[in-house]
């Protein structure tokens, strides 16, 4: 008689750890999907409606988009989908000023939107890692590492050729994206001590910014005139103009639940290269989807730029892991909370020129996706010990 051997439960093993890996690596190469997909549609349902439908009154439309944050947030919170914390009147007053950055931030996004093509506004929009990285030297005295520099500064070059080489140069749109660029990084900046100071959840964060915001972005609405030229806006009743002016509204809160589902199926890092990465694809596909005429100076500036921004990622990327090799010992820190899970909220903190979701205030989130395991619900779990997130564009 032969003897029994264990061949059959043990392939079955391997294949049902071979399913979860599958398994593992589809989620989050799904939430970082729909990360990027999210950040590059937004931005191209924006310049549709500028352009398309020849809207011009951006300060309305980041009226809709605070407003609908402000409901959703509301709504969530009351059907227990998301937790907000207490509302404090100290803290409140004090995200004032960070406000009133990002309101004058989105003013000048999307005002600029409107005078220049996407790839231009895109390159244009870089220039906030240089903006930070001259705040980070005035302030706190930090300089980054030589690679990290030489990145920044081919990024740049590459946007001074593109301009060079611009069909469509608008002095008044250069203008103001370089403006939003500033703000951004005083916004990233602030967000970031801020977010250190008051150890603020995200979502709380978020709804004290949109509640100051909005009154904000109505006041710029009203004093600039837009109101009259909204109300006679020939195409204000056109289903698809509603449409698409709605879902632009919804689109900034959908973004920031993007970020949080790639940063929590994958993690901070992942969001970051994809953050990063998203900008190359934005920059092309604009290209194509609206018809833009370039000559060779734009696209070899366009080259220099997206090498530049690939070049910073690989940087940020590969410093990330050296950083998790050394810390390889150390105890892992928990991984991001559910948005339901007020005992472990998910905070902002800031890296670099950009902002992260963290399981704690400061906390560092290392890996990208497919370097955890499943849970109960289906998302990864990782151990979280230091990060990188979303770029504020």
């Amino acid at each position: 008689m032969p003897l029994p051997t264990h061949h059959g439960p043990s392939n079955g093993l391997h294949g049902n750890k071979g399913a979860a890996a599958r398994a593992q690596r589809a989620a989050g190469f799904s939430a970082a999907a729909f990360y990027g997909v999210m950040s590059v549609a937004s931005v191209f349902l924006n310049k549709a409606i500028f352009q398309v439908w020849r809207y011009r009154y951006p300060a309305s439309l980041v009226t809709g988009q605070t407003l609908f944050t402000v409901v959703c947030i509301c709504v969530l919170s009351n059907l227990g989908v998301i937790k907000i914390a207490k509302f404090n009147k100290t803290h409140f007053k004090r995200v004032f000023w960070v406000s009133a950055v990002f309101q004058l931030k989105l003013v000048l996004d999307m005002s600029a939107l409107v005078l220049v093509n996407i790839p231009m506004y895109g390159i244009l929009k870089s220039a906030t890692t240089p903006f930070v990285m001259l705040l980070d030297y005035m302030l706190r005295q930090r300089v980054p590492s030589g690679k990290i520099q030489l990145a920044v500064w081919l990024t740049t070059m590459g946007g001074f050729v593109a301009g060079y080489g611009d069909l469509y140069f608008d002095p008044l749109g250069y203008a103001l994206a370089l403006a939003s660029a500033a703000c951004t990084a005083c916004y990233v900046v602030l967000v970031g001590k801020i977010g250190d100071d008051l150890a603020l959840d995200s979502f709380t964060l978020l709804l004290y910014n949109s509640l100051w915001s909005t009154p904000l972005s109505l006041a710029i609405t009203v004093l600039t005139g837009e109101v009259s030229g909204v109300l006679t806006f020939p195409d204000l009743a056109e289903p698809m103009f509603v449409a698409a002016f709605v879902t632009s509204c919804a689109s900034a809160f959908v973004l920031n639940y993007a970020t949080y589902v790639c940063t929590r199926v994958n993690d901070a890092l992942t969001t970051s290269v994809v953050g990063r990465t998203k900008s190359v694809v934005q920059g092309v596909g604009g290209l194509f989807a609206f018809s833009v005429e370039i000559g060779w100076i734009n696209v070899s500036g366009l080259s220099l730029n997206s090498l530049g921004i690939l070049w910073y990622a690989w940087e940020k990327y590969a410093d990330e892991r050296r950083r998790n090799n050394v810390r390889a010992g150390m105890t892992p820190l928990p991984k991001l909370a559910k948005l339901s899970d007020a005992r472990h909220p998910h905070f902002i903190t800031r890296n670099d020129s950009q902002l992260t979701l963290s399981p704690r205030p400061g906390a560092d989130i290392p890996r990208g996706f497919g370097s955890g395991k499943i849970n109960e619900g289906g998302l990864t779990r990782h151990p979280r010990t230091s990060g990188n997130a979303q770029t504020v564009g």
